[in-house]
C-alpha cells in the first residue's frame, strides 16, 4: 500500500470508521469510472470532487459531489457569494491539498492538515448511507459510510459546509 492510502487507512482506523477499499486501474474522469465499472464493485455511492478558485484566486474550494450528479457552479457561486469559480491548476492542487490531479477527494484534507481550501460537500451525500472517495490515490478506492464526512472534516478542524449542489 502506498503512503497516502495508508494515511488515509489508519486515520479510518484510528476514528474507528469502518471502510472497504478496493485497488483498481487509474481513474482520472467520470468517463474512466464508468469504462472501469467501478460502480458494480462497489456497495456505495461514488463520489466526484471539483477543486475550484476564485478569480482573484485567493479562496479556493473543494465540491464534493454523486458522481453522475451535474455541479451547478453558477448556484455554488451564489451561495458563497462569490463572482466567479473556475477549475484551479495542477501547481494550485499540489500546492493547496499535496495530490497530483486524478486524486483530488474529500480525503485530501488527511495530506493536507494546515490546508485553507474549504471543502463543500453536497447534502445529498448526508443521505446516502455509503460513499467512495479516493483515498487520495486514484488507483483505489475506499467506501465508507456517509456520517462520518463531518467527522473526518472535523478531526482537521478543516473549514467546510453542507450546501445543495
Amino acid at each position: 500500500m502506498n503512503d497516502n492510502k495508508e494515511k488515509v487507512c489508519n486515520l479510518f482506523d484510528k476514528l474507528k470508521i469502518k471502510y472497504c477499499l478496493i485497488n483498481h486501474e487509474k481513474i482520472f474522469s467520470e468517463n474512466d469510472s464508468i469504462n472501469a465499472k467501478i460502480e458494480e464493485k462497489i456497495d456505495g455511492v461514488i463520489c466526484k470532487n471539483l477543486f475550484l478558485k476564485d478569480k482573484k484566486e485567493t479562496k479556493y474550494y473543494l465540491v464534493s459531489l454523486p458522481l453522475h450528479k451535474r455541479a451547478d457552479i453558477k448556484e455554488i457561486e451564489r451561495k458563497l457569494n462569490i463572482k466567479k469559480l473556475t477549475f484551479a491548476d495542477e501547481e494550485s492542487l499540489l500546492e493547496k491539498l499535496n495530490i497530483t490531479p486524478g486524486s483530488v477527494s474529500i480525503l485530501n484534507i488527511i495530506g493536507a492538515k494546515d490546508t485553507d481550501v474549504m471543502f463543500i460537500v453536497d447534502k445529498e451525500l448526508l443521505n446516502i448511507d455509503k460513499v467512495c472517495f479516493h483515498p487520495n490515490d486514484n488507483t483505489a478506492s475506499i467506501i465508507f459510510e456517509s456520517k462520518y464526512l463531518k467527522n473526518i472534516l472535523d478531526y482537521f478542524n478543516a473549514s467546510y459546509e453542507f450546501m445543495e449542489i
